[in-house]
């Protein structure tokens, strides 16, 4: 039976984040060049990819939050010949790093093709509700999307069911009429299926665990479509 609904993580799901990184090295070089010793984009790149850790950052971080984080590690661990306070680069981030989300291939083009064939889509992310509508939004996924649910503004995490209870009621279908497409093995698949929903995995980004529950594998987003098996009008 095909789904009244799809639900999508959003980083590394339908926006790649170390492309969206890679992009917003660069202009951080650009923008903070002629105050660094060394404006090599790949080497700032490689450093908010160790502290991002596919989003999920790193254990044991002092920080609040994952952007905390990463600012203070450009504050302190790149070669300044002029000082930038976190306070500022925390700032740039928050202000740039949106601009620069590079889509997972074949997102836009795959959540066209749910819309046109009925199927309603939403969008379930760990994050701030700020920076969760700002990547949607500079992709152009709010306009295919009937919800957006981030945890900030669930109260809840993945992978606890009532983020993912949360965003089937809002999408207005059932929750074992829900597929959920994620690349965490734990957040989103383990906590779709307690939900009650087909959870599918985006394989590539996360080890799969050795004792895990097979599960629905996609090695990329247009893979999801032979599954719905689509038929043409």
């Amino acid at each position: 039976m095909a789904p009244g609904g799809i639900l999508f993580d959003l980083d590394n799901t339908l926006v790649h984040r170390d492309l969206s990184i890679a992009a917003y090295a660069n202009r951080f070089a650009q923008d903070f060049g002629a105050r660094l010793v060394d404006t090599d984009a790949a080497s700032i790149a490689s450093l908010i990819v160790e502290r991002d850790n596919g989003g999920y950052g790193v254990a044991g971080s002092p920080f609040a939050t994952l952007r905390e984080d990463i600012a203070a590690a450009l504050a302190t661990r790149l070669r300044w010949r002029e000082p930038a306070a976190p306070a500022e680069l925390l700032d740039h981030w928050i202000a740039s790093f949106p601009l620069h989300a590079v889509e997972m291939p074949g997102a836009s083009a795959l959540l066209d093709r749910l819309l046109a064939s009925g199927i309603a889509v939403g969008i379930v992310s760990n994050g701030a509700e700020s920076s969760r509508r700002e990547l949607a939004r500079r992709l152009g996924f709010d306009r295919r999307i009937r919800t957006l649910v981030s945890s900030e503004r669930a109260g809840a995490r993945k992978p606890d069911i009532r983020i993912f209870e949360l965003a089937a009621r809002e999408l207005g279908v059932p929750a074992d009429r829900c597929w959920f497409v994620g690349d965490h093995p734990v957040n989103d698949i383990q906590g779709a299926r307690a939900a009650g929903m087909r959870a599918i995995w985006l394989a590539g980004f996360h080890r799969w665990p050795a004792d895990g529950i097979a599960t629905t594998t996609i090695a990329a987003l247009p893979e999801l479509e032979p599954l719905l098996a689509f038929t043409d009008a």
